[in-house]
């Protein structure tokens, strides 16, 4: 007599059961995938704030040792012209200056060290110098992975590639002696009595904005604003 043999059959997924495998599956790549983009986008927003917080620092620097107003031409003054009293000595005091010929605090009004024409609102452009500059006035350059210059051959000559898509821009203002949030006009002056404050008597504001854009941005952003205050002496 024979022994029936039991045969085990075996069943494949319902179209249900894979379409949850996949759609779990397909929701934890997502999820890996947003996170690592978000992770890249803050690591290089760090980046960027890291690098405009040093751009920044690198005017303060060179600044460092700046009088307020030009020491050999009489700082602020007023002479007179035709019989007109005029104002004179803020600014630079050379027409076509070069990044030599700055040498005190209110030279760097209105002073650009880069590319960028997205400039900050209210910003009022005196003067443009290739850029950005270190403490020592030189032109940073881009620097690849393995310590070269980056270059660039135009019409037969080679010439250094500065810091890519890097700003930094300079702001100087007259501010009240007695609030240092109220600023005054460049050439303002004590009216007499117990205030008979020279021009040159003020406090002075400096703020540089250090701005970047990246090859596929519309307009170069804001990444960093160091801003100090320079008392009178």
């Amino acid at each position: 007599m024979r022994t029936p043999v039991r045969t085990s059959q075996r069943h494949a997924f319902t179209l249900i059961e894979t379409a949850l495998a996949v759609l779990i599956i397909g929701l934890g790549i997502v999820t890996i995938v947003s996170t690592q983009i978000t992770f890249i986008r803050k690591n290089q927003w760090s980046t960027h704030t890291a690098t405009g917080s040093l751009l920044a620092s690198e005017i303060r620097e060179m600044s460092r040792n700046f009088s307020r107003h030009d020491r050999f031409t009489g700082g602020l003054y007023t002479f007179t012209d035709g019989g007109t009293p005029t104002n004179a000595g803020w600014g630079c005091e050379v027409e076509t200056p070069t990044v030599w010929d700055l040498d005190d605090l209110d030279d760097l009004d209105g002073v650009v060290f880069g590319d960028a024409t997205d400039l900050p609102e209210d910003f009022e452009l005196n003067h443009r110098f290739a850029g950005p500059i270190n403490a020592f006035r030189q032109v940073i350059n881009q620097t690849n992975w393995d310590g070269t210059i980056t270059t660039v051959e135009v019409d037969g000559e080679v010439s250094e590639v500065s810091l890519r898509g890097w700003t930094q821009c300079v702001q100087v203002e007259k501010l009240d002696p007695y609030d240092y949030t109220i600023m005054v006009d460049n050439y303002e002056a004590g009216a007499g009595g117990a205030d008979n404050r020279p021009m040159t008597g003020y406090p002075i504001r400096v703020t540089v904005i250090v701005l970047f854009q990246g090859e596929f941005d519309d307009e170069a952003r804001e990444v960093s604003r160091v801003i100090w205050v320079v008392p009178p002496t």
